[in-house]
């Protein structure tokens, strides 16, 4: 039997298209189709019931789903296992949020370009809610963000790992509120200036607002970038990690204002469990690179969440608190 077979049939329960597989597996839909067929005809059992809309396997396609899933993890073990000592290789797409370019992203990519030459880095940035859509439907193997993501990749497991937490402060330009310290009245007299409509640190500047007769005015942009100009224009008060202006803040060009607090930018590494050595390699890497990012960084700009971590040794996933997590898909609002 061709494992390639049962690779397609994992595909297709995880895209719920031929289409999308063909697309993930660099294939026609032709060939996908014929493959499904070919395993269907061996194993001498439909595999997809043909009489409903979309695509939905049989009871038998679901239990030869399950050891296809547990066939193919053999496979790799034994393939490791012959070449114990080969280096990772091969394209890992990595999705992250922007707040990641704003501090270690440069770091990332050149520790595994000198550690690992033959992975193919291939990296997204978009919206926390854009990318775990990307992850779920399988276009991403690495996902790095801030929001919670059991229900990231539907019943599938998941490795989640913490990484570090950015504290949230209120920065501006000098001057522009009379006073340093807020109160709520003075939140009402700039615009607010904060992550995307759907990111959870707009829905806690949102939060402070409940049972508030007046509305504030919360201004919302998907871009780090252009939430940064405007504060330093003074258009605004911005509500984002001190570590992202921190030249500024030491020059004295930008401030940060004592307000009502908010909570920290968490940030998590995510992947499905097991992962392939090239995407555990870049997820090892990334709790590397994070830990000594925060230990540069220093208290308060940054806290890493790998303290089990030894300074001089290598952080990796099985070194961090690790979550498996299974999860239905959830209606999205």
């Amino acid at each position: 039997m061709n494992t390639r077979f049962l690779e397609t049939l994992i595909w297709l329960s995880r895209v719920g298209t031929f289409r999308e597989a063909a697309r993930q597996m660099h294939a026609t839909q032709a060939a996908v189709s014929q493959r499904i067929a070919t395993l269907e005809e061996d194993l001498g059992a439909p595999l997809i019931d043909r009489s409903v809309r979309g695509l939905k396997l049989t009871p038998a396609g679901e239990r030869v789903l399950q050891q296809a899933e547990r066939l193919l993890g053999v496979e790799r073990e034994l393939r490791l296992t012959a070449q114990p000592d080969a280096a990772p290789a091969g394209r890992v797409r990595v999705g992250v949020i922007e707040s990641v370019v704003h501090t270690w992203l440069t770091a990332q990519v050149e520790m595994l370009s000198r550690r690992f030459p033959a992975i193919e880095q291939d990296f997204t940035v978009d919206t926390a809610r854009n990318l775990r859509d990307q992850f779920r439907r399988h276009r991403l193997d690495l996902l790095i963000q801030n929001d919670p993501v059991e229900e990231a990749a539907g019943n599938e497991k998941l490795d989640i790992v913490e990484l570090c937490r950015y504290p949230i402060e209120w920065i501006g330009r000098p001057g522009l509120l009379p006073r340093r310290t807020l109160r709520m009245a003075d939140l009402m007299r700039v615009p607010l200036l904060t992550f995307s409509r759907t990111s959870s640190p707009h829905a806690h500047v949102r939060a402070l607002f409940i049972g508030s007769e007046r509305e504030p005015r919360i201004s919302s942009f998907p871009s780090v970038a252009a939430i940064l100009s405007l504060a330093r224009e003074g258009f605004g008060l911005a509500a984002v990690p001190p570590i992202f202006v921190r030249n500024e803040l030491e020059r004295g060009s930008l401030v940060q204002y004592a307000g009502p607090a908010l909570p920290q930018l968490k940030v998590s590494a995510v992947h499905l469990d097991p992962a392939a050595p090239a995407v555990q390699a870049v997820a090892t890497t990334t709790c590397e690179v994070v830990a000594a990012f925060c230990r540069k960084a220093g208290t308060p700009w940054a806290f890493s969440s790998l303290q089990d971590v030894p300074r001089g040794r290598k952080a990796g996933v099985s070194a961090t608190k690790r979550r498996q997590a299974r999860s239905r898909p959830r209606a999205r609002g």
